[in-house]
């Protein structure tokens, strides 16, 4: 389906008005799709692929659904968006519908995403990246060099491209062509992620918080063994017959505990403890980082388990100070 130029802009566009000409041009695709047009479950969207299989576009959180925006994080919906339009571009069809796609985009502009507009270019661009993955080729090599020159040459807008080629990756490659597709594009300076266009637009905190419970619970099972073993005279005393003061059996349990678990706590070097707790700046996924020992770190270099971003966290301040490659402020 040929869409005008005017048309383009909009369905890139997460603040275009509803009255735009996207929103005729989708009324229109969905009406001659409707039966190619599919909801969003609580954890995946889907598209038919031209052999008729089914395979999901985009893995978002098992607790999100597009009909209740409030289960997902800022980074589930961005990866919808970019499903959303990818979609259209590759083959005029959407896997929303309009009431979806509208809800998203409001969803989308009320957390104050800033999530970029997404071009032609670059989804060809991905197109030819992956297919040369898998030893096959949908464009010539003239016609492949020059769109590695316009991402190369696209700065910032390299993280939406990283973003679109680990999801699209994922889905479409095994690991020995994913492996290769990631070598490749470091070549061109793209690392192939997730920490991309969600990390540096999503509006997570960069404060952490001091997990006390943890530390109390941590220095409560460290004294557990040194307690029992100062309650342990008192209790064979009691069982020969002899019968100490409660108040004296006590104090001498409590005096051998506090001495051993000061030991062992030095001994383990877990002295000055602190536990702090945050959220990923990608993912929002939580953190979780001891400090401690007898010259306890400023500063902790942290990489997300979930999805590979690095960030810096601060023990004075309390603070995620880089997140994305961005100072946090």
């Amino acid at each position: 389906m040929m869409m005008t130029m005017s048309a383009q802009r909009a369905i890139v566009g997460t603040k275009a008005p509803r009255s735009s000409s996207f929103a005729v041009t989708r009324r229109a695709c969905a009406a001659s799709a409707a039966h190619a047009t599919k909801r969003m479950d609580r954890a995946v969207m889907f598209r038919t692929r031209a052999t008729g299989d089914e395979t999901p576009n985009v893995t978002v959180g098992p607790n999100c659904s597009i009909d209740d925006p409030s289960t997902c994080t800022l980074a589930d919906l961005e990866l919808m968006y970019v499903d959303a339009l990818w979609n259209y571009y590759n083959g005029g069809k959407f896997t929303l519908n309009d009431e979806q796609y509208d809800r998203l985009r409001e969803e989308l502009n009320w957390q104050g995403s800033g999530f970029p507009t997404l071009r032609r270019y670059e989804i060809e661009f991905v197109q030819a990246a992956i297919s040369y993955s898998r030893g096959e080729k949908i464009i010539d090599d003239d016609k492949y060099e020059e769109l590695k020159r316009r991402v190369k040459a696209a700065g910032k807008r390299t993280e939406v491209t990283a973003l679109l080629l680990y999801t699209k990756g994922k889905q479409l490659l095994d690991e020995a062509e994913f492996e290769l597709l990631s070598k490749d594009m470091l070549k061109l300076g793209i690392d192939v992620g997730m920490r991309g266009a969600t990390c540096t637009l999503s509006k997570t905190s960069p404060e952490l918080e001091s997990d006390t419970g943890s530390v109390l619970s941590m220095y409560a099972a460290l004294g557990t063994a040194p307690l029992l073993i100062g309650l342990a005279p008192g209790i064979l005393l009691g069982l020969v017959g002899v019968k100490l003061p409660a108040a004296l059996s006590l104090g001498f349990a409590i005096t051998i505990a506090a001495g051993l678990t000061y030991k062992l706590v030095n001994y383990t070097n877990l002295q000055n403890a602190e536990i702090l707790k945050g959220q990923c700046p990608c993912c929002e996924m939580p953190i979780k980082q001891f400090f401690g020992g007898e010259k306890p770190l400023e500063e902790f270099e942290h990489k997300c388990q979930a999805c590979g971003t690095q960030c810096v966290l601060n023990r004075p301040r309390k603070l995620i100070v880089t997140s994305g490659g961005l100072k946090s402020t």
